[in-house]
């Protein structure tokens, strides 16, 4: 199995090299890249396209969720993960409507670095407990019929991204082509209003949980 392709984005060389030595303890992770700004990290993402980026907040000229944003925009499909010094609700719930799979206080011990990475390159979402409420908050559907225009294909598609499949395994599992299952995954977005894979799990799971 290939390893987890991991970029690194902090300004501070402390950070980038403490989070790249715990990740390459692990045999499942390669660090493939690293930044220590937006401009380097967004360059990074473009050149590299990492299967998980660890990038900081509060980083000079282009901040963490720009970055991000910008990467996704230009349909870089990494999981993100936003790096922070201190908690914060509210900036865990902007980096969640804005994308990110997860939030990351940059104190964690090593072992829950490692986990948070290897679940959201699974693509799961990875947020502080004290986060719950307001995330849950974001999650309120507007309509309650949002699904009824998915086919039933699409929503088979959809429920195969909320386990946290890729395109191939979600085409092999349903007997498809990956073309097929990119033309589903871009006709569902559509319809439910979302850009990012985050997006559509997290509507997936606020019907079903």
């Amino acid at each position: 199995m290939k390893p987890i392709r991991i970029l690194v984005a902090d300004d501070h060389a402390v950070i980038r090299d403490g989070f790249h030595t715990i990740l390459s303890t692990d045999k499942d992770m390669e660090v493939t890249a690293v930044a220590k700004d937006g401009a380097e990290a967004l360059e990074q993402l473009k050149q590299y396209a990492p299967d998980v980026a660890l990038i900081d907040w509060d980083m000079p000229g282009m901040n963490g969720l720009k970055v991000m944003q910008k990467a996704i925009a230009e349909g870089i499909g990494s999981s993100f993960v936003i790096l922070s010094s201190y908690h914060d609700d509210h900036l865990a719930i902007e980096a969640f409507k804005k994308g990110a799979n997860g939030f990351l206080l940059k104190n964690k011990e090593a072992e829950n670095i490692i986990l948070t990475v290897k679940g959201c390159a699974k693509g799961k979402l990875i947020f502080p407990a004290e986060s719950a409420a307001g995330l849950r908050r974001s999650l309120i559907i507007k309509h309650n019929n949002i699904f009824s225009s998915l086919s039933e294909a699409e929503d088979e598609v959809l429920a195969c991204v909320a386990e946290g499949m890729k395109n191939k395994e979600i085409a092999e599992t349903l007997y498809l082509s990956e073309g097929t299952v990119r033309n589903y995954i871009s006709s569902l977005y559509k319809k439910l209003k979302v850009k990012t894979r985050s997006e559509a799990i997290s509507l997936y799971k606020s019907r079903h949980y």
